[in-house]
């Protein structure tokens, strides 16, 4: 969430925790280092690829999956794999959708190819007044202080019909029957889901609360939560309905709803884990949803939900607090260990090549998953990965650019894309299901001649999709200019970011002075270091649907310096969606930031979709370099 005070921040990150943000160990046949995430260890149970090399074959008989080898020869630079006729296409919805329908297919990695007709909402603490000015005015400026009322003209929400109100707030009963007052942070009507919901209190200014904590509970509560239990109790109402009605920490601790560790791992998180307080449950409701806190010692200072409005005749199965949670349990290694998904899969193939090499797919179906898996003695960074649909090009750029940070190997187990590494080799895997509806090719190339194996996964369901990839090294911005833009076209959905910075040159950066007050910075008009990662990200389609982040650690679902400081372990603790790939502080820092956005976060556009980056405190004034990997599903007619 945005901030008022950095240097106060500062002064807590190094009070509280050592930083500790990664490992740095030397990378084999390369001078650059491997960044390692705290919590990713190394892989030491992934399947060997064969050592035997396939030339040529055609789909094995369904039902009788497996791995059709030939004699190894020399190793070759092009696969040829043959698919029957595709079977019916999976893009018609089910008749009611449920939220289990949502969360059995994320951890499946079946829903991104699928559209289902929906409008996103926000609501949030996004400070509406001061981005309506010049270059999104002033972009931390998005929180509640003390002083400041709940129904504030600075923060309002967007209806559906466009209208703003500003958050307001009404009198209700409580569980002992006791008339309350209560914040009304959503009151939608359905049908629709909310896909996110997440806060974050106090916990930036930990050591001067901490000061003034005396029990030990209350600093465990302070370190776990950020002060979440200030807010009170978190209340669901579903069509009129009061589905959860408890202390927050229940909600987002998945202990209402009876996740297992496991599935709270992927579903929910707190503060000392992320910064923020947060939960992707999805809540579908058909008439009307309402979410409130009452019963608390303060309001919420930041806030952010998001969710979709369905079309009026779109039948829902309301959310009642309840889940099948021994068959997401079934299903949970998938996102917790991701680079065995493949292993999963029916139809599984695996080759060794060398460079350059293209694995060419002929007639319909999708490629459900791909890895690739190169010896540490050579350098993948030399590598580059291109996909085409027939002679269209849906992506092209470095192999470690499609798989994480751009310039460097930035290990991470995210889900459905990430990097891993065994002790001799590194991993390089995708699930993200890529619907091919004519043919598709998939290339590397490379410097020199390089040796690789590849593994792929293939079913012969096919969707009205295609995955894409939008990658824009870095470019060096200007002091004071415009928005960092990326344009996507047609029509689509956005399932995947990653935004890498550096060279922020704050020295380069004017100061302004308070009026009257010469050797007094502005307060509102200053810069610090990192401080460009709060520019605003604002996503507008070509049909009016538009999302607003009130900075860049927004979307990325965790608050500010959330692999930093005030986390543990040291170094942070990813979602398996979303975080940090590659950070450093200071006025030569750096930041990598992704997310990957599951079926209903994702963003549906039409008529093409324009991404605004802010990039600065006070009207874009740090002239830092920005570089996106944007991945998306475009829409295509059934001729493709």
């Amino acid at each position: 969430m945005n901030r008022i005070s950095k240097i106060a921040i500062s002064v807590l990150c190094g009070a509280l925790l050592a930083v500790a943000p990664f490992f740095i160990v030397p990378s084999p046949g390369t001078d650059a280092p491997i960044e390692r995430e705290a919590r990713v260890e190394p892989v030491t149970f992934v399947t060997a690829i064969p050592e035997a090399i396939p030339e040529k074959i055609a789909t094995p008989i369904p039902d009788q999956p497996g791995i059709a080898t030939v004699a190894p020869t020399a190793l070759p630079r092009d696969i040829t794999i043959d698919l029957p006729p595709a079977l019916a296409s999976r893009d018609a919805p089910n008749q009611i959708l449920t939220a289990f329908d949502f969360l059995r297919d994320y951890i499946t990695n079946r829903t991104y190819p699928s559209f289902v007709e929906a409008t996103p909402w926000t609501n949030s603490s996004v400070n509406v007044a001061q981005y309506q000015g010049e270059k999104g005015g002033v972009s931390y400026w998005d929180f509640w202080s003390e002083e400041e009322n709940w129904d504030s003209p600075f923060f309002m929400w967007q209806r559906d019909n466009g209208k703003w109100d500003p958050y307001g707030t009404i009198a209700l009963r409580n569980s002992a029957g006791q008339l309350t007052n209560a914040y009304l942070l959503l009151d939608r009507a359905g049908p629709g889901a909310l896909d996110l919901i997440y806060f974050a209190q106090d916990g930036i200014w930990m050591p001067q609360i901490a000061a003034q904590v005396k029990t030990a509970h209350d600093q465990t509560e302070l370190i776990e939560w950020g002060n979440l239990a200030k807010l009170g109790n978190l209340r669901i109402e579903v069509d009129e309905r009061v589905v959860f009605d408890a202390p927050a920490q229940e909600w987002f601790s998945g202990r209402a709803m009876n996740l297992t560790n496991d599935l709270a791992r992927i579903l929910v998180w707190r503060h000392r884990e992320f910064g923020t307080n947060g939960s992707i449950v999805p809540v579908l409701y058909q008439k009307r949803l309402r979410v409130l806190l009452h019963s608390g010692a303060g309001k919420p200072k930041w806030f952010m939900a998001t969710g979709v409005r369905f079309p009026d005749a779109t039948r829902v199965q309301a959310s009642d607090g309840k889940l099948p949670v021994a068959e997401m349990t079934r299903l949970a290694q998938n996102v917790l260990k991701p680079e065995t998904f493949i292993a999963t899969r029916d139809d599984q193939r695996a080759f060794d090549l060398q460079t350059p090499a293209t694995i060419r797919l002929n007639g319909a179906g999708t490629l459900d998953a791909v890895q690739f898996r190169v010896a540490k003695k050579f350098d993948p960074k030399t590598l580059t990965l291109t996909i085409r649909y027939g002679d269209q090009i849906a992506a092209q750029l470095p192999l470690v650019a499609f798989f994480g940070d751009h310039d460097q190997i930035a290990l991470h187990r995210s889900t459905p894309i990430g990097i891993v590494e065994t002790d001799d080799a590194y991993i390089f895997y995708s699930n993200y299901p890529m619907p091919f509806q004519n043919g598709m090719t998939i290339e590397l190339t490379s410097r020199a001649p390089m040796i690789f194996s590849t593994r792929v996964a293939l079913s012969r369901e096919t969707r009205h999709a295609q995955f894409w990839v939008r990658y824009d090294p870095k470019q060096k911005l200007a002091l004071y200019g415009p928005d960092y833009q990326v344009a996507l076209p047609g029509d689509g959905k956005l399932v995947g970011l990653v935004l890498a910075t550096d060279e922020q040159d704050l020295d380069k950066i004017p100061k302004i002075f308070a009026p009257g007050k010469p050797n007094e910075e502005d307060s509102v008009k200053r810069a610090w270091a990192m401080g460009y990662l709060e520019g605003n990200l604002h996503l507008l389609d070509g049909a009016g649907s538009s999302r607003m982040y009130g900075g860049h650690e927004e979307w990325a679902s965790g608050a500010f310096y959330f692999n930093q400081g005030y986390t543990n372990p040291p170094g942070g603790s990813n979602r398996a969606f979303g975080g940090i790939l590659r950070y450093k502080g200071g006025k030569d820092g750096y930041a990598t930031v992704f997310r990957y956005f599951n079926d209903l976060s994702a963003f549906r556009f039409k008529n093409g979709l324009q991404m605004n980056f802010g990039h600065g405190t006070w009207q874009n004034n740090f002239p830092v370099r920005y570089g996106t990997t944007v991945y998306y599903y475009k829409q295509v007619s059934e001729s493709k």
